[in-house]
């Protein structure tokens, strides 16, 4: 069975499945939010929706509740206009000047400098390392494969000659008669 969003909420703040005489509660509830001006199912409304499950979880009296509903709908109401005033934003952006301004003096400690780098340098030179040490194998296993190829080059070259040898057309026409 498929659950709202809203019933969802209910079932995570309870921590199980509710039982039928909590479902009729808890639709009951839903269905005073939405006729209050909720869209219960908007995930933009679910911490209103999460406050009112965890309100009616915790057997808050139903009074509490509605009063909480209508709270939450005047703020819904007086929060669809925003203000124009902009002195806090201009207060606030020439503040950020002022701080910006400022001169900053910063002490720094040489040795934990001389560590830091000392430790930014450990790396690069274990990773040089690695890379040295892949590029020895590298040339190890080619000159062992150009190593084993020359010493089999001769022996290669008997088994064709021993191979031409024995199907050349003349001996194959003494063999034949």
């Amino acid at each position: 069975m498929a659950y709202s969003n809203s019933e969802q909420v209910f079932m995570d703040v309870l921590g199980r499945l509710p039982a039928e005489e909590e479902w009729k509660e808890i639709r009951s509830l839903l269905g005073i939010l939405q006729r209050a001006g909720f869209s219960v199912d908007d995930p933009s409304n679910a911490p209103h929706v999460t406050l009112f499950a965890w309100g009616w979880a915790r057997s808050t009296p139903r009074a509490d509740v509605l009063a909480a509903v209508k709270a939450a709908v005047m703020e819904l109401g007086t929060a669809g206009t925003p203000s124009t005033d902009l002195t806090p934003v201009l207060s606030a952006v020439q503040d950020l000047q002022i701080a910006a301004a400022r001169t900053v003096t910063v002490k720094v400690d040489e040795g934990v400098v001389s560590e830091a780098v000392a430790r930014a340098l450990r790396e690069p030179i274990s990773l040089a390392s690695m890379a040295i040490l892949g590029v020895v194998i590298a040339v190890a296993f080619f000159v062992g494969t150009w190593w084993g190829n020359r010493q089999l080059t001769p022996t290669v070259q008997m088994q064709q000659q021993m191979i031409q040898k024995l199907t050349a057309p003349d001996h194959a026409s003494r063999s034949g008669k």
